[in-house]
């Protein structure tokens, strides 16, 4: 019998010191102030994870703050933008974490996001792996360390990549 797993890993996503970062921005020199512009080489490997994997990816960065997860036009811009930068995976359904379901909560933070999204979309999610620059208490929140913590000045490293490959180790292959 040749059974198949139609269950999926999701990649949640930083964009500040994983896809932007100051060694990006100084190399384009941009004339606009704040970081802009995706890294190549972190879209290539997010490529790179899409073409192996099953995956999906979810957006938690602030830069998704204040949008709403069900306007389809500003998520048409944000699929665009990673369209527009080479990235060929697959935003998830929904495609963010939503800070705004806790907004009664104190001490809610990037992990609780992560796992409110897991609790409410990820019944049929087999792993998940995080990047993002800092560490949130996603360990201590979510149960286990599948964080790739990337350099805030310089995005996603060589050491990084080999990390999260670590940590996909035992992700079924499409």
């Amino acid at each position: 019998m040749n059974y198949k797993d139609e269950r999926k890993y999701l990649v949640f996503l930083d964009i500040d010191g994983v896809f932007a970062s100051s060694r990006v921005h100084y190399v384009h020199n941009s004339e606009y102030k704040v970081w802009a512009r995706f890294d190549p080489v972190a879209i290539d490997f997010m490529n790179k994870i899409h073409d192996r994997y099953p995956v999906e990816f979810v957006i938690m960065s602030t830069w998704k703050n204040g949008l709403r997860s069900d306007d389809q036009m500003i998520e048409h811009w944000v699929r665009s933008a990673f369209a527009n930068s080479g990235f060929r995976g697959m935003l998830a359904t929904p495609w963010k974490t939503d800070p705004d379901n806790f907004a009664v909560q104190k001490k809610w933070d990037r992990a609780n996001e992560v796992k409110d999204y897991l609790e409410n979309f990820g019944s049929d999610v087999k792993d998940f792996i995080l990047f993002d620059d800092n560490r949130y208490r996603f360990k201590e929140i979510l149960g286990k360390g599948r964080l790739v913590q990337t350099d805030p000045e310089n995005g996603l490293l060589f050491k990084h990549m080999l990390n999260a490959q670590s940590l996909m180790g035992n992700w079924i292959e499409r």
